[in-house]
């Protein structure tokens, strides 16, 4: 008894003939398969308003203080002499942004947890930096950065009208050091 012997050449083009028919029906249908290994990004960080809503900062140090506006179509400028700012500042105010938007609390801890030990422990008594950030004329977020923890890679950060203490990332701190240190350079 004969058994049918399918050549090598009609597999090849049978599945030739598969890959051009699923590729055909991803043009045809407009969407790729979804993969769900991928994870979609949903914004966690304290900054709940998108980052390019955002068209004013003040971020202050101690006795120093600088204000910078967003002005549609020209970019970042310095309130105190209405020129554009440099391209690596304007990089530093989008990405301190960013990581603001982004960049969840590691741990939230509540008044009852840190007030036995006051704000001094965690370096915001007083804060070393602080940033405000706002839409139009409302103040939406005013940040203060206080010291890294003991293992450098959180930093403490309170927020104003807030009680709670939050422990981020030390990348986001480190962000708006890069933007203290390009406007002292100016």
């Amino acid at each position: 008894m004969e058994t049918p012997i399918v050549s090598r050449r009609t597999v090849w083009s049978a599945a030739g003939l598969l890959a051009v028919a699923f590729l055909a029906f991803m043009a045809f249908s407009g969407q790729l398969r979804e993969s769900k290994q991928f994870v979609k990004f949903v914004p966690a960080g304290v900054l709940t308003e998108v980052p390019a809503d955002i068209d004013r900062v003040e971020i202050a140090t101690g006795a120093a203080r600088w204000a910078f506006v967003r002005r549609s179509g020209s970019g970042w400028q310095s309130v105190a002499d209405g020129r554009p700012v440099a391209a690596s500042l304007a990089g530093h105010l989008d990405d301190s942004l960013k990581f603001m938007h982004a960049s969840a609390p590691i741990r939230v801890m509540e008044r009852a947890e840190w007030l036995p030990l006051g704000l001094r422990e965690f370096g915001l008594d007083p804060p070393g930096y602080r940033a405000t950030l706002y839409r139009g004329d409302t103040a939406v977020l005013e940040a203060e950065f206080g010291a890294p923890n003991p293992q450098k890679v959180l930093q403490y950060m309170k927020l104003g009208g807030r009680d709670q203490l939050y422990l981020m990332s030390r990348s986001v701190g480190q962000q708006w050091e890069e933007t203290l240190r390009e406007v002292s350079r100016r």
